[in-house]
Order: structure tokens, then C-alpha cells, then sequence
């Protein structure tokens, strides 16, 4: 490898670094309210809420709601079901990736 790629490298590490540690630090010995860690339970939640419904809803780099249209709506509705009905994340990832499987393998 050569010495540019390492530093690419190693800017990367510290440009992901540096964000983790900077609030580690600065929340270190300060007590963090009942309401900020409410707030920031929700922040995985929404992020992952994010790239799923980005990577649900677009089709061919088209927005699409239609099922008929957007073949990954038809396995997602079929999780989300599964999900509501069991309220358990292990059989819904199971039965999504079954279902995504058998839909590529459709179409």
C-alpha cells in the first residue's frame, strides 16, 4: 500500500474516533437528566427508521408506494405483519429474509 492510502486510512480512523470519545469525555463525571436520556433512547430507533423506509420506498431510484411497482414492499408488509402478530424480532428477520429470498428468486 502506498503512504496516501495509509493516511486516508488512518484520517478515517481518527475522523470516527473523535466523535465517540469527545461526549464519553465530557459526560464523564456529569449527571445526564431523566429527560436527555429519554430523548436519546429514540435516536437508534429513528435512525434506523430512516435507512429502512430510504430503502423501502424507492424502486429503481423512483419513489414508490405500490407494491405491484416496488416488489420490496410485498416482503416488508409481510414482515411488519409477522412482527405485529409475534412481537418478536427473531422470527420477523427470519421470515423477512426468507420472504425477500423467495421474492428474488421470483423475480
Amino acid at each position: 500500500m502506498t503512504t496516501d492510502r495509509w493516511l486516508i486510512i488512518f484520517g478515517a480512523a481518527i475522523a470516527s474516533f473523535i466523535p465517540r470519545v469527545i461526549p464519553m469525555l465530557f459526560f464523564k463525571n456529569k449527571e445526564i437528566s431523566s429527560k436527555v436520556t429519554q430523548w436519546l433512547s429514540f435516536i437508534p430507533v429513528t435512525i434506523f427508521s430512516a435507512l429502512v423506509f430510504s430503502d423501502l420506498v424507492f424502486w429503481e431510484n423512483k419513489l414508490s408506494f405500490n407494491p405491484l411497482v416496488n416488489l420490496k414492499l410485498i416482503p416488508a408488509l409481510i414482515v411488519f405483519y409477522i412482527a405485529y402478530k409475534t412481537k418478536n424480532i427473531f422470527i420477523s428477520m427470519i421470515i423477512g429474509i426468507v420472504a425477500i429470498s423467495l421474492m428474488l428468486l421470483a423475480f
